[in-house]
């Protein structure tokens, strides 16, 4: 039986990645892509919009940090990757794409300053925040590996 973990999405940068490093010194990007997609209720068609975390690392994430803006149409392809504290006893996903595999389409866009996703969804990300910076303080040797170098 073969089983696959992979996932494609193709949408815009809800704001400016952040930069960050792994505890072995290795360059983080970190970033959320809002994907809007359609459904069909009966006669009425409804739009809403999906908000995906997505983590790089190494180059890409140095090319990420210097090419991606919030705005800047992004299509991505990678693995889910999850994770969990057995000490909070919380756990979770991230989203991330193989080296090479995120593709920059359109026009470069101007960096502004970072500024917090506006409505519904601030609390969500707020949530998910915190909770990788919990996973991020756990020992190592206490916690699955998440962080794999890739340079």
């Amino acid at each position: 039986m073969s089983f696959c973990n992979e996932f494609r999405i193709h949408g815009n940068l809800a704001r400016d990645p952040k930069r960050g490093r792994t505890g072995n010194g290795v360059t983080t990007a970190f970033y959320v892509v809002a994907v809007e997609h359609q459904s069909r209720h009966g006669d009425s068609v409804q739009t809403s919009t999906d908000f995906i975390p997505i983590t790089t690392y190494g180059k890409q994430a140095e090319s990420d940090l210097k090419y991606l803006a919030k705005g800047k149409e992004v299509s991505v392809r990678g693995r889910v990757r999850s994770w969990y504290d057995s000490v909070q006893k919380r756990g979770g996903f991230c989203f991330e794409p193989e080296p090479g595999c995120v593709r920059y389409i359109g026009a470069p866009v101007s960096r502004s300053t970072e500024a917090p996703l506006e409505g519904e969804h601030d609390s969500w990300l707020q949530d998910y925040e915190a909770a990788m910076a919990q996973y991020d303080a756990v020992p190592h040797t206490t916690r699955p590996t998440r962080f794999a170098a890739r340079a």
